[in-house]
C-alpha cells in the first residue's frame, strides 16, 4: 500500500512538473503545452518542423482517422499536399504545384540482378513527348577504369507518363524491354548516367569516378514526387529485392 501511494505521488508529481513541454529549448512558454525552437537552446543551425508524412492516399486512409482527431496533420508524397483532417474528410491547405511534372526525363528504375539480370527503365513525366535522340545512357564501372555510352533506338519518341526500358542482352526473358544492349553490364558499385546526347548529365545513380556499392543485388525504384537529379540522394529511392522486375514497364510519379 505505501508503495503504491508512493508511486502515484510520483505520478503527480511528474505530471505536474512537466505540464510543458519543450524541444530545443528547457523553458518553454508557459501559454503552450509544446513548444519547438528552432535552434538547440538559442545555438546552431536553424531547423523547420517536418510534419508527418505519408507515401500515398491509401496510406493516409489507413491512418483511420475519427470525427475527433479533427485537427490531424499530415504531408501527402504523391500528391505533395499539406493536408489537415476535418473530422469529417481530409482538406488540401497547401499544395506544391510546381511538381506537377518533372524538369527532364530521369531513371525511374535500376535493377541489379543475378546473372545478367541488369535492367534500366527511363521516365517521362515533363508533360510532353520527348525524342530520346537528345538522350543517352553512361555507365562508368569501377571508379571510372572503364566507361561506356549506349544510344537509344533511334527516331524514338517517348510520350508524356510512358517509360523506356533497356535490358542486358542475356538477361530474364521476364523482362520486358525496348532495347537490348551487351554493355548493359553494370554492377552495384558502378554508377550510371542519363546524359543529353552532348554528355550533360541530367540524372544520376552512384558517384561517376568513385567505385561506391550503392546498389548491389537491389532493385531501385524511383519515389513519387522525385524526378532527375545530378547528384545521386539514395533517398529518392524505394529499395526492392533482388531479381524484382515487377515495377518494369509503368511508374508512378
Amino acid at each position: 500500500m505505501k508503495n503504491y501511494i508512493l508511486f502515484l505521488g510520483i505520478c503527480i508529481l511528474t505530471t505536474s512538473a512537466f505540464s510543458q513541454i519543450g524541444i530545443g529549448t528547457t523553458n518553454p512558454s508557459e501559454a503552450s503545452m509544446l513548444e519547438i525552437s528552432s535552434q538547440t537552446h538559442g545555438i546552431g543551425a536553424y531547423k523547420g518542423f517536418m510534419p508527418p508524412r505519408v507515401p500515398n492516399i491509401a496510406a493516409r486512409d489507413a491512418i483511420n482517422a475519427l470525427a475527433a482527431d479533427e485537427g490531424l496533420l499530415v504531408f501527402v508524397h504523391s500528391s505533395r499536399c499539406l493536408q489537415v483532417w476535418t473530422g469529417i474528410s481530409w482538406e488540401s491547405i497547401y499544395c506544391n504545384e510546381s511538381a506537377a511534372f518533372a524538369s527532364d526525363l530521369f531513371i525511374s528504375e535500376y535493377v541489379e540482378g543475378t546473372l545478367q539480370n541488369k535492367a534500366i527503365e527511363i521516365a517521362n513525366f515533363t508533360g510532353s513527348p520527348i525524342d530520346l535522340d537528345h538522350y543517352r545512357l553512361f555507365i562508368s564501372r569501377n571508379g571510372g577504369s572503364t566507361t561506356s555510352v549506349i544510344s537509344f533506338n533511334p527516331g524514338f519518341i517517348l510520350g508524356h507518363e510512358e517509360v523506356y526500358v533497356l535490358k542486358n542482352t542475356n538477361a530474364s526473358d521476364a523482362i520486358i524491354a525496348n532495347q537490348t544492349a551487351n554493355n548493359l553490364d553494370f554492377n552495384g558499385d558502378d554508377a550510371v548516367v542519363l546524359q543529353s546526347s552532348g554528355g550533360g548529365y541530367i540524372d544520376v545513380l552512384g558517384e561517376v569516378g568513385v567505385q561506391y556499392k550503392f546498389g548491389e543485388n537491389v532493385t531501385l525504384r524511383k519515389k513519387p514526387t522525385k524526378g532527375p537529379s545530378t547528384t545521386y540522394r539514395p533517398m529518392d529511392y524505394e529499395v526492392h529485392d533482388v531479381d524484382d522486375f515487377s515495377g518494369l514497364g509503368s511508374h508512378i510519379y
